[in-house]
């Protein structure tokens, strides 16, 4: 199911300049670290988590595609790491890539999962229904963001703290002891550096 749009991300994201091999590391890294995150929290019952980390960004792929010349201006401003990206996308083109994404997986049929986990990455306790998945691509995108694996498009900082203290951290583990807290960052923190080896073998 998911294969014809992979194809199509790379098709389309030829359209506008985008360090989009920098942007591949981070679906990617998303992909990777979302399944490291779900695991924290259940036993992954299949590969879902996965795609759903893989595909939360494909509203970037769409603006370029769809929108070179707004997408070329939300670029040039989010690199002054100022304003957050969705806030700039929204101000020049009405319309920020999770809103986007959400459209475009929508239309093609994807599961409910790939929607939301592209609708609510930012803001997962909004998900009405796989919440979990979709809270977890939400703190691994942060913490790609954080440790400047790849490029994500959005250029303001985020620290540790900041990706600890998210939403997406309440809702996978509302009742989490402390000691249980700093194992699972533990993990995180190993899987993190292990990353850039991983990503630069395959992509």
């Amino acid at each position: 199911m998911v294969t014809p749009i992979i194809e199509d991300f790379q098709r389309l994201s030829t359209q506008c300049s985008f360090p989009w091999r920098e942007f591949w590391q981070h679906c990617i890294g998303t992909a990777i670290l979302t399944r490291e995150v779900v695991s924290l929290a259940q036993s992954p019952p299949d590969e879902s988590d996965y795609i759903a980390g893989l595909v939360h960004d494909v509203g970037k792929i769409v603006m370029a595609w769809s929108f070179p010349e707004h997408f070329s201006e939300i670029h040039r401003r989010a690199t002054q790491a100022t304003q957050d990206l969705s806030a700039i996308e929204t101000e020049v083109l009405g319309i920020d890539h999770s809103h986007l994404g959400a459209l475009y997986l929508e239309r093609h049929n994807l599961p409910d999962l790939m929607v939301k986990s592209a609708r609510f990455h930012h803001h997962p306790e909004q998900a009405k229904g796989h919440e979990l998945i979709v809270a977890s691509v939400q703190i691994a995108d942060l913490l790609m963001r954080s440790a400047r694996i790849g490029c994500s498009g959005n250029f303001v900082e985020v620290t540790r703290e900041q990706c600890l203290e998210a939403s997406g951290w309440h809702v996978l583990f509302p009742n989490q002891a402390a000691a249980e807290q700093t194992i699972a960052r533990a993990s995180l923190h190993r899987c993190l550096e292990r990353l850039p080896s991983v990503l630069e073998g395959l992509v």
